[in-house]
């Protein structure tokens, strides 16, 4: 009696699974270059601090399919991971009857954590001695700009929880809207994390310059291994 391959029930496989299947083979790290372009698109638009509401979710639903397909490995990932861009965008939307202040803390700290484990997950695959030299490029590229963006959400959140926390010549971030503090800690975090430091923006707060502090070597200690391993990995290749 020949047993039967597709189990006791001889039920195939759904169309959904194999797709779902199929992505998965292909999700890592072949996704790089899509949270790539995703990643600046939302950089453009958060620096020109666009308030335009529909266009801010459009753009962050874009780069959180992008960052779901990263996650999309593992089921368990991908829906935890659709559970908190849920989460982000009836945020961002006002979807939830709770206090302006209590909102943006949620969103900059739900989206830290979020940026993290997305992070972990790209870099891992660009250390990966598997990963293809041109992938690991593009990954340690994304990496950068997700470093980025965790910090310039770590200065919005410690602003919003203690304000005045960053003293500016222009007017004070509790005057300012939503766009325009997101697009002032994205500047700032920009020349932090690569120690440019234009000194027009400072942190004041004994929590801002822990956090400036770290985002500086971060930035530093990030460049240095990333562009070592990539070196090595070039050399090893052509020395095959």
């Amino acid at each position: 009696m020949t047993s039967n391959p597709q189990g006791p029930q001889g039920h195939h496989p759904s169309h959904s699974h194999v797709t779902l299947q199929a992505v998965r083979s292909h999700v890592r790290p072949g996704s790089f270059p899509l949270f790539r372009v995703a990643a600046v698109l939302l950089y453009v638009l958060n620096g020109l601090a666009v308030d335009w509401r529909a266009g801010a979710i459009l753009v962050r639903l874009v780069v959180a399919c992008a960052c779901l397909y990263v996650l999309s490995a593992s089921r368990i990932t991908l829906w935890l991971g659709i559970l908190v861009v849920a989460l982000l965008l009836t945020l961002e939307a006002h979807l939830w009857t709770v206090h302006p202040w209590v909102s943006r803390v949620l969103q900059d700290a739900t989206t830290t954590g979020f940026s993290l484990w997305v992070l972990v997950v790209v870099l891992r695959e660009v250390f990966r001695p598997g990963t293809r030299a041109a992938d690991a490029v593009v990954g340690a590229l994304c990496g950068f700009v997700l470093i980025l963006l965790v910090f310039m959400r770590v200065h919005g959140l410690i602003e919003a929880v203690n304000p005045d926390s960053y003293r500016t010549d222009a007017p004070p971030f509790s005057e300012r809207s939503d766009a325009m503090l997101v697009a002032s800690f994205q500047y700032f975090s920009t020349v932090t994390l690569t120690t440019v430091g234009f000194g027009d923006i400072v942190p004041v707060a004994p929590a801002a310059r822990l956090a400036t502090g770290l985002e500086a070597m971060v930035g530093q200690l990030y460049l240095a291994v990333v562009i070592a391993t990539l070196v090595g990995r070039v050399a090893a290749v052509r020395r095959e």
